[in-house]
């Protein structure tokens, strides 16, 4: 090749060197070692302002860059390596800039013969990245959980409020598959939904999905989904917001099912109130006309079997009382342990020998204000129900114990109040029950039993309800059930706890020649009282509600012995007529006849004191007898 050949192709080398360093979008400069700039190009003269040809590299900074720039080349020079830094400077026009600098040395026959300086703008990506770490900052302290994903769901971005939520920290989430990570479970047709929406030109769906976190809970979100997309209009991104709203469903699910069971109680409550008087009746009137028979009468045995059927009616209105909370009861301080010792005689004989029964009683006294013989009606149902849930025996186990129930318990289970609790568990190693069987166990007359009457457990949410108490179960199939109760504790003095019929008064000359006055609205009921007692050898003076009762007490207050007065009546209620007559003598007897827990706060004050005696509905001749003779012999 030619001198002159060599010569044109260096020319043209040239010529395309200096192109591309010209159509480079970078300011490029080259400089000799003692920094004078001996070339500039396009790019730098615009930046610049031009007139940077054979001055010095530095005598374009200001302040801090100047000086910067003189270390960085005595380093390449020193060095003889190419140096690599971030610098910040300004334009020609004054505006600042941020620059990603790089000096190469052009090393000739071992010696540095030029530098070349080049510069790239990187204020915008920098700005861009500062506004990415304030927003990344600013979805750090949104209390809810943010999570960015690409289109195929690899997560990208896990604010601090989704590492709380979830567990997962954000090193542990970024470059997962989110419905994976999560564990994402659906509503029947949201996903479908969800995916219409996002190809729709919203591009944005909301709905609730459950999920689950790093320790296992499952979590209900409210969740916002929406793409980003670029100018084009391509999904880039999805970004998800999302509420945990677990507890809120749950409080929810609570309040419904409170409803419900309130409603059913409503309904169960007012027809056992009217079918109690007409048991009553039956249960009356069938006695007395048994009693007129001659022995061995064939009357006899039929009147026998209408009186038997209108006391199993009777068990059967007083379970649908105490599930509705209208039962009447009678608080005392009641040590849960010793109920629990005493009831333990009794059921080990209910149980059989095929089942390990196990008591573990708390040491100390554990009171509560409560009914024995309703709180061993508790103890009673749920021990016939794990005994029926081993058919093939197995354990049955009981424990009482204090404990204190914290905001921490409470927020877990909303049905829950923070105080002081006796906790009484009954846990079995039987069948167990489902998840949708456990919705439904308190609702009445729902049974898994062939031959159950599903008032069992019914009896025991009405009974615990009414003694300020609640309820918690667990189960799992195939491995048994645990129930909780837990009632308030109480401070008060604790006396021996009686069996139900320790206060049944005991039987004696049941006649009498008192004056009596009843005040019973339902006729039926109020004849059946009227013949029994005066068949006993009573004065009976009859009256249909409370207003008609005071003004008869005000004709005959000397020679009234005894006051019998229905609860539930109308014009006057009990309570009122109560307080009236007593304002006329303080020291008359006076009887309540009910079954049905009355709505006025005072009046079941005064029933649950103990301060009057109750008979309750449906009762018998020989029943009412005995507590007329009791009341007057008191």
């Amino acid at each position: 090749m030619g001198a002159d050949s060599a010569e044109k192709d260096a020319g043209r080398d040239g010529v395309l060197w200096r192109a591309l360093v010209e159509a480079s979008p970078d300011v490029v400069l080259v400089v000799d070692p003692t920094g004078t700039v001996l070339f500039a190009n396009r790019v730098e003269r615009y930046f610049m302002g031009g007139g940077v040809v054979g001055r010095k590299i530095w005598e374009f900074a200001v302040g801090d860059a100047a000086v910067r720039l003189q270390s960085k080349l005595r380093e390449v020079v020193e060095t003889r390596k190419a140096v690599y830094y971030e610098n910040a400077g300004h334009r020609a026009d004054g505006t600042p800039g941020c620059y990603d600098v790089r000096a190469i040395p052009v090393i000739v026959d071992g010696t540095i013969d030029r530098i070349v300086w080049s510069a790239t703008d990187v204020s915008e990506r920098k700005q861009a990245g500062e506004r990415l770490a304030v927003q990344a900052q600013i979805l750090d302290q949104i209390s809810q959980p943010v999570i960015a994903t690409t289109i195929d769901e690899t997560i990208t971005y896990w604010n601090e409020a989704a590492e709380r939520a979830f567990g997962h920290t954000a090193k542990e989430a970024v470059g997962q598959h989110a419905s994976t990570l999560l564990r994402t479970q659906w509503a029947p047709g949201a996903l479908e939904a969800l995916t219409a929406a996002l190809r729709s030109s919203k591009s944005a769906w909301r709905g609730e999905m459950t999920v689950h976190a790093k320790n296992g809970d499952v979590v209900v979100v409210d969740a916002s989904v929406c793409l980003v997309r670029n100018e084009a209009g391509v999904p880039q991104h999805g970004l998800t917001v999302m509420q945990d709203v677990t507890m809120r469903r749950r409080l929810e699910e609570q309040l419904r099912q409170s409803q419900k069971m309130e409603a059913v109680g409503l309904l169960a409550g007012g027809v056992a109130h009217d079918f109690n008087n007409l048991l009553a009746v039956i249960l009356g009137f069938s006695e007395l006309a048994a009693r007129k028979l001659p022995a061995g009468h064939p009357v006899a045995s039929q009147l026998s079997e209408v009186f038997e059927a209108a006391r199993r009616g009777g068990e059967l209105t007083r379970k649908l009382l105490a599930f509705s909370r209208k039962q009447i009861i009678q608080l005392r301080p009641v040590d849960v342990g010793a109920q629990v010792d005493d009831f333990t005689r009794m059921i080990q004989r209910i149980v059989g020998e095929d089942v390990d029964l196990v008591v573990e009683r708390c040491p100390e006294t554990v009171a509560v204000r409560a009914d024995p013989t309703q709180l061993e009606q508790v103890l009673l149902n749920l021990c016939t129900n794990a005994r029926q849930a081993m058919p093939e025996g197995g354990k049955l186990a009981l424990t009482t114990r204090a404990v204190e129930l914290d905001q921490v318990f409470a927020a877990k289970h909303p049905w829950a109040r923070v105080g002081a609790f006796a906790e009484i568990t009954v846990t079995d190693t039987g069948v167990g029950m489902d998840a949708d069987t456990i919705a439904h166990i308190y609702e009445p007359f729902f049974t898994t039993k062939r031959d159950g009457t599903g008032l069992g457990l019914a009896t025991v949410y009405g009974i615990v309800q009414q003694h300020g108490g609640f309820l918690d179960v667990e189960s799992t199939p195939g491995v048994g059930t645990t129930f909780r109760v837990y009632l308030p504790r109480t401070s008060e003095a604790t006396h021996a706890a009686k069996t139900s019929g320790a206060n049944a008064p005991v039987p004696g000359e049941l006649r009498g020649t008192e004056v009596i006055l009843v005040a019973e609205d339902e006729p039926s009921l109020r004849a059946l009282v009227t013949i029994t007692l005066t068949d006993l050898g009573y004065h009976v003076i009859a009256t249909r509600d409370g207003a008609e009762a005071v003004r008869e007490f005000e004709s005959h207050a000397a020679d009234i012995a005894l006051v019998v007065l229905d609860v539930v009546m109308p014009r006057l209620d009990a309570r009122e007529a109560y307080e009236r007559i007593r304002l006329l003598r303080p020291d008359v007897r006076v009887l309540f006849t009910t079954g049905y827990a009355p709505a006025s706060t005072r009046l079941a004050e005064l029933l649950q004191s103990g301060a009057v005696p109750v008979l309750e509905k449906p009762f018998t001749p020989v029943a009412l007898a005995t507590k007329v003779r009791s009341a007057l012999d008191a």
